[in-house]
């Protein structure tokens, strides 16, 4: 009888795998969910288990305090894997199998990567998420959650980033300092400005996924960019089967913009294009009251100019993800961009003396055609470990940009004499900007992380200048105008860093190792200048839990502000007589040391981070303006010694209500400038410098009306020159979903007080100018919105119904 029994209970167990099949049987996951730096556990990360052949949600849950979760009740099948943290990118585990045979999967611990300037990997936005996520060094800006930037360019969406401002010439600064890199995908780009001049304002608002500001960098990253690094993340499919979408947007003053793309994505590949076109017209206005002393008598140049300005740019991407397995990725993508841009202006020019004599009186005609042209070609291979343990990224990018300046310009003198005088200036520019890296992750022990890296820059720029002028009535070639310039830059680097925790402290190690060569090149007059340099930058970063959601950190750097190419051209630009412009080949680099402490809280309806730093810099590269007794002057670049920056930045996120959000951000610092150098001024000066800026969303009608305000403010600000005077925008913005999302139209009005602009004051011991730029920035935007295919992965609710409503990172959803 035992025996029988013995044999009926093995007959019976042995049974169940085959009934279990035919009754369709069910299985069960379960794992730990931990940041791959600190190795803590990461609590509400949502896991979702999605079937393999239509990405559809089978069950999906939270993990508790500990990290930990169990999916149970999966029916048998092939399946894949999601977790989805705030601030993390998005972790994939592809080919999960559940079968009679493999009932239980366990998964032990899944790290996860949080989001960096550097790590581009997928993520998802939720839709319903705070449009900023903080941390004490560094900030991840979600632009599908920002209504107010449809239709706009990405210096609008840069615009509305905490302690980040863009002048009236492009230039981008953060925390009040103007040297900050700005990458596009992690890497450098012509786009972003490698030509030295900012393209941003021809990229689509619309294109970009996120922006991602890094404060204090570690070691991992390039050491350039004194305050820190911008990286602008573009959109890129997340959906799977078909997708695509179309966007059309009209505005005052005669600016239209479209785009479109498309994808497709299964579990073998993910291939995605897309295409947007801007067109805008408006003027550009600028205006400049100089005052000189001589000879204890004063004498004035007022001019002021009034223009027009076009820009017309298209951009178009194209890509694929081919995965060759489930831990194998290889990837590549191709961006191109052109742009034209057309600047026509009159301006008066009126010179006169302390008595009202006036002793010169002329008009001077210009026209300014660009044409800008732009490849970016990336390579990317993406090697996981197993059992989540590491990474290994081989990475291969290429830039190539090239630029056609054209100048026309004509010059009628009305008194004291009657005469003409025109010129010509033509300037052709050439870049091409590669970079090889290689990075690799370790994770040992579940306590100890490691990240090695090389990488290889190299970097070249041909500038061919050419002028003509006319007094006689013939063009004719003038050499005072002519030059062939060229600039070599290669960098050679290699980082090591060292993460760990003990007890409430987390704490990361690191220094790069770099050799840099830059090798200006006058050609046409046999200039030849060569700067060369091996320097070590350390970097460390601590943070200690005081308790759950709050957190102290403190972070150091030293990092480099590299002369640039155009920085470093000896020649002089005459195509404003009255106000020349030259490069200085005897630049030496700037240094910096970086500091920051903070304090983040993040509760329930509110969160804020409050962070004070200081940076110390040496050798400070710096824009200088010197006048002469002729009445003209030089703008330059010199070494003005040192400089000190003390400031604090507060960023506060309020949501009363699930339907209102707001956010209120703020950056004061005192900077102190110390000038020991040559030039022929004093630039010692210090003074405060402030900016605001605040934000406010509410949804109304089920979350398918969203309103918003936006509003920015500067106080006066010091410059080694002079002082920046006031400036401010408010911004009003609407949209409206229809359809389930797949229609949906806009309406937006910018600087609805036509304040937006620049002026700033040059004080010198014997000259002062008020100099001011406006443009047109008051518009009223209306747009329209169609997209079609799958819904996201993680719109679809789970057989538990723990759905949470990711949206707005899929594809091409302009």
């Amino acid at each position: 009888m035992r025996q029988f029994t013995q044999l009926l209970t093995f007959c019976l167990f042995g049974a169940l795998p085959f009934l279990a099949t035919a009754q369709g049987g069910k299985g069960s996951l379960d794992g730990t969910i931990k940041d791959s730096t600190s190795f803590e556990p990461i609590e509400y990360a949502l896991v979702s288990i999605h079937r393999e052949k239509d990405s559809s949600v089978v069950g999906s849950i939270y993990t508790n305090e500990h990290g930990a979760f169990v999916l149970e009740e999966i029916p048998f099948g092939n399946y894949f894997l999601k977790v989805f943290a705030d601030s993390y990118n998005v972790k994939y585990i592809r080919k999960v199998e559940l079968s009679a045979q493999k009932p239980l999967k366990k998964f032990g611990n899944i790290a996860l990567v949080g989001i960096s300037g550097t790590d581009i990997e997928e993520i998802v936005i939720q839709a319903d998420k705070n449009p900023l996520v903080t941390g004490i060094d560094k900030k991840v800006y979600n632009v599908g959650d920002d209504i107010s930037v449809t239709g706009g360019t990405a210096n609008d969406v840069l615009n509305n980033v905490p302690s980040v401002e863009i002048d009236q010439e492009g230039k981008i600064s953060l925390r009040g300092d103007g040297n900050v890199t700005i990458l596009i995908d992690g890497k450098p780009s012509t786009l972003s400005g490698g030509n030295g001049k900012s393209l941003l304002d021809g990229l689509p608002a619309g294109s970009i996924e996120r922006i991602e500001i890094v404060t204090n960098p570690s070691a991992k990253y390039d050491p350039d960019g004194t305050s820190g690094i911008i990286n602008i993340v573009l959109k890129k499919n997340l959906k799977r089967g078909l997708n695509g979408n179309f966007q059309v947007s009209g505005a005052t003053g005669n600016a239209y913009n479209a785009s479109t793309g498309l994808s497709t994505r299964n579990t073998k590949y993910n291939l995605y294009g897309n295409y947007s076109f801007d067109y805008r017209e408006g003027y550009r206005n600028n205006y400049s009251y100089l005052t000189q002393l001589q000879n204890d008598t004063a004498h004035y140049l007022d001019q002021i100019r009034k223009g027009t300005d076009l820009s017309n740019t298209h951009t178009a991407k194209v890509g694929m993800d081919i995965y060759l397995n489930d831990r194998n990725t290889l990837s590549w993508n191709v961006t191109g961009n052109t742009g034209l841009r057309e600047r026509t202006g009159d301006q008066d020019n009126i010179r006169y003396t302390d008595y009202d004599d006036t002793t010169q009186f002329w008009r001077r005609v210009t026209s300014d055609p660009s044409h800008n042209q732009n490849i970016d070609a990336a390579v990317g291979y993406h090697l996981d470990f197993k059992e989540s343990r590491g990474t290994i990224d081989w990475n291969a990018y290429q830039s190539f940009s090239k630029a056609d300046n054209l100048g026309y310009y004509t010059q009628d003198y009305l008194y004291p004499d009657a005469s003409s005088y025109g010129q010509n200036l033509f300037s052709y520019e050439n870049n091409q900007y590669t970079t090889l890296s290689m990075d690799v992750v370790r994770i040992f022990k579940d306590k100890w992380r490691t990240e090695t890296g090389l990488k290889a820059i190299h970097r070249t720029m041909n500038v061919d200048s050419e002028m003509y002028t006319d007094s006689t009535g013939t063009m004719v070639f003038d050499s005072i105008g002519y030059f062939d310039y060229q600039y070599l830059e290669r960098i050679y680097s290699g980082y090591g860093i060292i993460a760990s925790t003990w007890k409430k402290f987390k704490y990361q190690v690191g220094v790069r190792l770099e050799q840099s060569y830059q090798e200006p090149q006058l050609l046409s007059t046999g200039e030849n200048y060569l700067n060369k340099y091996f320097n070590v930058f350390p970097s460390a970063h601590t943070r200690y839990e005081l308790s759950k959601g709050n957190e102290f950190s403190f972070g150091y750097s030293k990092r480099i502000n590299r002369p640039n190419s155009e920085s470093l051209n000896p020649f002089t630009s005459y195509a404003d007589p009255y106000n020349l412009r030259r490069g200085n080949p005897s630049l030496s680099p700037e240094y910096i040391h970086s500091f920051d402490l903070g304090f983040e809280h993040i509760g329930k309806m509110a969160s804020f981070t409050i962070s004070g730093y200081q940076r110390f810099s040496y050798d400070v590269i710096s824009r200088v303006k010197v006048f002469y007794e002729d009445g003209t002057s030089a703008g330059t670049q010199a070494n003005i010694d040192n400089s000190v920056s003390t400031g604090g930045e507060m960023v506060f996120q309020f949501r009363p209500k699930p339907t209102w959000r707001n956010m209120v951000s703020t950056n004061v610092n005192y900077i102190k400038y110390s000038d020991k150098s040559t030039v022929s001024a004093n630039f010692n000066r210090e003074g405060f410098a402030m900016s605001f800026k605040a934000s406010s969303t509410l949804e109304l009608m089920k979350k398918t009306l969203t309103l918003q305000a936006n509003l920015r403010y500067s106080l006066p600000s010091v410059t080694p020159s002079g002082t920046m005077r006031p400036r401010g925008a408010v911004d009003l913005s609407a949209d409206k979903s229809l359809k389930d999302g797949k229609w949906g139209v806009g309406m937006r009005v910018t600087d609805i007080f036509n304040t937006q602009g620049f002026k700033f004051y040059v004080d010198q011991p014997l000259a002062q100018q008020d100099v001011e730029f406006k443009w047109l920035t008051r518009r009223l935007y209306v747009s329209v919105r169609y997209r079609f295919g799958k819904v996201d992965l993680d719109k679809t609710k789970g057989s538990n119904g723990n759905g949470n409503g990711n949206g707005g990172g899929g594809g091409f959803d302009f």
